[in-house]
């Protein structure tokens, strides 16, 4: 069943976040075995509310909450984030403060010839976004921001080398009234590193 949580903490935890009156806590909901990664990211089955007492529609809501009340837009002010009510890191985004206060922030990755043919060697011969972030994971230092940085740029590099192409379509076609909807992206290996 579904856990209520501030975002990236669960409501039995003691250190609440509570900037202001304005405690957003995410409801989370079991998501369907064949949800799309960036639907599970995005928390699309999940709900979220405010302790003032505003409605908020979904993630994209309680992103604009947040922000218009000095909080982090993506940890919703927690100062952590997560993808899963079990699975928690820090929030790269206001580092861990759950505010909007200006700072600077500088991630670096080390990223090589040598790292990119070990990670791409380790790749399947299909994959997708969730296999490059898997791999990655524990190969990089740093927050979600990295890892999902580099992952992008590491599936972009290999495109551009003509070593992997991408192999899905979407999953449904633009219509008056139809959102178009990608799964998570799969790519095929053309030649070996």
């Amino acid at each position: 069943m579904g856990a209520d949580s501030p975002y990236g903490r669960r409501e039995d935890e003691s250190a609440r976040v509570a900037m202001d009156e304005h405690v957003i806590t995410i409801r989370w909901v079991e998501a369907p075995d064949e949800v799309a990664f960036h639907d599970f990211a995005q928390g699309t089955y999940n709900t979220f509310s405010c302790s003032c007492g505003l409605p908020l529609a979904g993630r994209e809501a309680a992103a604009r909450h947040a922000a218009e009340h000095g909080q982090c837009p993506m940890c919703l002010g927690a100062g952590t984030i997560s993808i899963t009510p079990h699975d928690t890191g820090g929030c790269d985004g206001c580092g861990g403060s759950g505010s909007t206060e200006p700072r600077t922030v500088t991630v670096e990755a080390r990223v090589t010839e040598s790292f990119v043919r070990e990670v791409a060697e380790l790749l399947p011969d299909e994959f997708g976004l969730t296999d490059v972030v898997a791999v990655l994971e524990g190969r990089l230092r740093g927050g979600v921001e990295t890892v999902l940085s580099v992952a992008a740029g590491l599936i972009r590099y290999l495109e551009v080398q003509g070593r992997i192409v991408l192999c899905t379509a979407p999953d449904h076609l633009p219509a008056d009234g139809v959102r178009q909807h990608y799964d998570d992206p799969r790519w095929i290996r053309i030649r070996a590193m």
